[in-house]
């Protein structure tokens, strides 16, 4: 019992660590979606504030989904 405790530990931490890579994630492709938008399609700026704007709300949405599995898994 005490190895599958170990190993349900170590999958949880995998889990938590994963979310401040997801935090970054989304802005950064927010970013650099939004200066292609602004670049190809001649648009304002805001585009750019836009694209970070929905990267960050995406990385807070994939944070709680993984929030949510790690308490199913710590319950079971």
């Amino acid at each position: 019992m005490q190895k599958e405790d170990f190993y349900k530990g170590v999958k949880i931490a995998g889990f938590i660590t994963f979310i401040p890579f997801m935090l970054a994630a989304g802005p950064l492709s927010g970013y650099f979606v939004g200066t292609f938008l602004q670049k190809r399609f001649n648009l304002s700026s805001y585009v750019v504030f836009a694209g970070i704007a929905v990267g960050f709300m995406a990385g807070i949405m994939e944070m709680i989904r993984i929030l949510r599995i790690v308490t199913r898994m710590n319950k079971k």
